[in-house]
């Protein structure tokens, strides 16, 4: 009897796959931890837990297929080579950017060298390397943990008692409908009837038909929405990542009058680990499961590809949270101001449940799925060819307006928990969309880097019967960072100073209210490392992913700056004559240019706020508001 090639055979298997499956796992691990940490984003353990649990018998699946490998010649080291290209294919199967090697080659290169590390340690002691193989992950998952405590959990302070709120105070309920724009609304216009319950909601109070968001992502958006200031001076955006102590929240104002305060969010930027939910007394966490963040791993990508993708980006859970609240909630209880924001517009679109998903669209799921995987990889650095971008156009508005119609649905279900308790009329409704989405114009896809009116321009409405007329609209641009203050306003709460733009409600009757229209983008700079000088996601002027733009808008004229290696630009745009924001009259203008130079220079001195150029400075002073600064606002016909 001829003997085996390999008599180790079985010792072999065993060493060589457990060895490769840990290294690939750990590095994988590593990477997304990495993500974590580079964005500032809260600790998810079970979401990145859940990836090891998942990837690790896969892996020794695929090093026990290939056992006969380690039969052959070299066979030592053709079994874990054998095992870096299966995985090196699935990487590239599931990459969100093909042409950038580096981002599904590098884990299994890093693999690699990880394995032969440990094969030429395990020669010395093979007790040390296996100690650190199990406890390597255990290390890498408390690691945002330790962060977080090393940080002294992010400054937040305490909330104060809570005061004494008026006599049949109302509920309030703020809904934001995450990366919404307004033109792919029913409500405004869209041949789509993506948002029934918007509507009905708007013709029930008030749509304010040209609503400008503060910035063009989350983190700054809430964090003007929060605080009724603009990013440069909470300093809430991509140069800083968190929102200070300095400004009052909304939250903690309404806490402070006697409100019960609620969060709840799948956005992970909705978090303490950003300082967005100081003032509540309580947040769902329902990003803790990272629904949303699955396109940013390997495994999971992998596993949406085999359809095991999940239902949607944690929507239905925030309304099951907010169900289970409604039902303990006492009917004698304080009132309570109830924030509620649902990721089901944010990209990856394919995400979906199946009746939303294909709601405007027959296409299969593998189709909608590669789309969506592709728009993923745009949003960081991936080009498309006009080819691919032909192919993808029409199946992600489609996926983009069935996760507005989802989001839409989520929102009626919220409001029917009101409707049910009874108390929807006294409860003051505002829903919005914190910054819009590129769904191909000018070439683009996505929201971060822009500064186009797709990316500003959201959807606002007001329901509070005993204040708001039905049926009431508000045609003249407005601020949504208006909406702090047109809240305290209809409470009748004392009115904050720092509040940037003033109160909506007499803009209802014709009067001055919801200015200056103004938007800001700070650099994303793990975003801009993306694209190599000069690239852009689409073609534009506002699109550049690198340095700082600043946007104002006044009447039907919009100026924006764009402060990029020492120098600014400067853009110029007629809505009205050019909605497609395609020609740029800044030097043919000259009128129109002064006048809005001279009204952006004149708000950055009345606020004080810092040039576009200035450094971040995150201890700034609250702005004060002097005698002299209101009356530069008066003249401008910001207040009266």
């Amino acid at each position: 009897m001829s003997k085996p090639s390999n008599p180790n055979l079985v010792r072999d298997t065993f060493m060589s796959t457990l060895g490769f499956a840990s290294a690939i796992t750990t590095v994988h691990l590593a990477v997304g931890i990495a993500l974590i940490l580079g964005m500032g984003m809260a600790p998810m353990n079970w979401f990145a837990a859940k990836s090891l649990l998942i990837e690790f018998p896969m892996m020794v699946l695929i090093g026990a297929a290939l056992t006969p490998l380690l039969m052959l010649p070299k066979g030592r080291l053709l079994h874990p080579l054998g095992m870096a290209l299966v995985v090196i294919g699935l990487e590239r199967y599931v990459a969100v950017d093909p042409s950038k090697l580096q981002m599904w080659l590098g884990p299994t290169g890093g693999a690699l060298v990880l394995f032969f590390l440990f094969r030429v340690l395990t020669h010395k002691s093979q007790t040390v390397v296996t100690v650190t193989a199990m406890i390597a992950p255990l290390v890498f998952l408390a690691l945002p943990n330790v962060r977080h405590a090393m940080t002294g959990g992010y400054d937040v302070k305490p909330n104060q008692e809570r005061g004494q709120a008026p006599a049949d105070a109302p509920d309030v309920l703020m809904i934001v409908m995450d990366t919404t724009r307004a033109q792919s609304m029913s409500a405004y216009g869209y041949e789509r009837e993506t948002d029934p319950n918007f509507k009905k909601l708007a013709s029930e109070g008030v749509l304010f038909e040209d609503a400008t968001a503060p910035a063009t992502w989350s983190l700054p958006a809430h964090g003007a929405l929060f605080t009724g200031t603009f990013p440069s001076i909470n300093v809430a955006h991509a140069e800083n990542r968190y929102l200070g102590g300095a400004l009052p929240t909304l939250a903690e104002v309404m806490s402070q009058s006697g409100w019960e305060t609620r969060c709840f969010t799948a956005n992970p930027h909705i978090s303490e680990s950003f300082g967005l939910t100081r003032g509540f007394d309580w947040s769902d966490q329902a990003w803790i499961t990272g629904a949303g963040g699955r396109g940013f791993s390997f495994i999971y990508r992998l596993l949406d590809s085999t359809g095991f993708a999940a239902k949607d980006k944690g929507g239905g859970q925030v309304v099951s949270n907010l169900q289970n609240w409604m039902k303990s909630r006492p009917d004698d209880g304080p009132p309570a101001f109830v924030f509620v924001n649902f990721l089901e517009a944010h990209f990856p679109f394919h995400q979906l449940p199946e009746e939303h998903r294909n709601k405007f669209t027959d296409l299969p799921l593998d189709v909608l799925r590669d789309a969506g995987q592709t728009t993923t990889g745009v949003q960081f650095g991936r080009q498309l060819s006009d080819e691919e971008y032909n192919e993808i156009h029409g199946p992600i508005t489609d996926m983009y307006d069935g996760g507005i119609h989802y989001t839409d649905a989520l929102v009626g279900q919220v409001l029917d928990l009101w409707e049910e308790r009874g108390t929807l009329d006294n409860t003051l409704v505002v829903v919005l969309g914190d910054h819009g989405e590129m769904v191909g114009e000018h070439g683009s896809f996505g929201h971060l880097p822009s500064v186009y009116e797709e990316a500003l321009r959201v959807p606002l409405a007001f329901r509070y019967p005993p204040a708001i007329e039905a049926g009431s609209t508000v045609a003249p641009p407005i601020s949504t960072l208006g909406t702090f203050a047109t809240i305290l306003d209809i409470l009748e709460l004392p009115e904050i100073q720092h509040h940037q733009v003033k109160s909506l409600m007499p803009t209802l009757s014709g009067g001055i209210g919801g200015q200056p229209i103004i938007a800001e983008r700070y650099e994303e700079h793990m975003l801009s490392a993306r694209f190599a000088p000069g690239e852009a996601n689409g073609e534009g002027p506002l699109l550049d992913p690198r340095g700082r733009y600043r946007v104002l808008r006044s009447d039907n004229y919009k100026l924006a700056h764009h402060y990029k290696e020492g120098e600014t630009q400067k853009f110029l745009y007629d809505l009205d004559a050019d909605p497609g924001e395609l020609n740029n009259i800044y030097d043919e203008d000259v009128f129109a240019r002064d006048e809005m130079e001279f009204e952006l220079e004149s708000v950055l001195g009345a606020w004080m706020m810092p040039e576009l150029e200035a450094d971040v400075v995150t201890d700034g002073a609250i702005p004060e508001m002097d005698e002299a600064a209101m009356e530069q606002l008066r003249a401008l016909g910001y207040i009266e």
